[in-house]
């Protein structure tokens, strides 16, 4: 399926579209949309709008207990966001966040203990020991979601995924035909 081209608000310009995989980040000067999918990931997007700059990041874990630092835990990984807007010239007053993901997508006795929610918890006190504010926040549930940035206005568009209901293993193996 071919989808139509994104297009610039400001100069009609074709974007360039994006995906960023789980313990990744991106954040560059060059308007562009960045997608992720996220479960229990969380993705923190910083926007700087008076430059036209944002950044985001997709985290697996909340905090690293190694001495090999990984974008793969949140703590290491807004760290290393903040860095990279600060590097494009951004001032720390000037960038907000928005938090998404942290969705219990495994069974768990206490949903207070599901990765998910420990996700979302060290997004939020990692952004709060560094001053930024959080303006907006989609987070927690029970399906994934698909999010959608467009770096130079920091808008971002959310669809949730439908969970799956749960199915049961049958005893007999499914038959698959080859074509004639």
């Amino acid at each position: 399926m071919n989808r139509l081209p994104i297009l610039d608000d400001e100069d009609g310009s074709v974007l360039p579209v994006a995906f960023l995989y789980p313990g990744a980040l991106r954040c560059a000067r060059r308007p562009s949309v960045v997608t992720t999918v996220l479960g229990s990931c969380v993705a923190v997007c910083l926007t700087d709008r008076s430059r036209r700059l944002s950044g985001i990041n997709h985290f697996l874990l909340p905090r690293s207990d190694s001495d090999k630092p990984s974008l793969r835990y949140g703590d290491v990984s807004i760290d290393r966001l903040l860095k990279k807007m600060l590097n494009l010239g951004s001032q720390k007053e000037d960038i907000e966040a928005k938090i998404f993901g942290g969705a219990a997508v495994l069974p768990a006795n206490n949903p207070e203990e599901s990765i998910g929610t420990k996700n979302v918890a060290v997004a939020v006190e990692r952004l709060g020991q560094h001053g930024i504010p959080i303006v907006a926040r989609h987070t927690g549930g029970t399906s994934g979601m698909v999010l959608r940035l467009f770096t130079a206005t920091g808008d971002v568009l959310v669809r949730r995924v439908a969970s799956m209901p749960e199915q049961r293993a049958t005893k007999k193996p499914l038959k698959i035909s080859a074509g004639r």
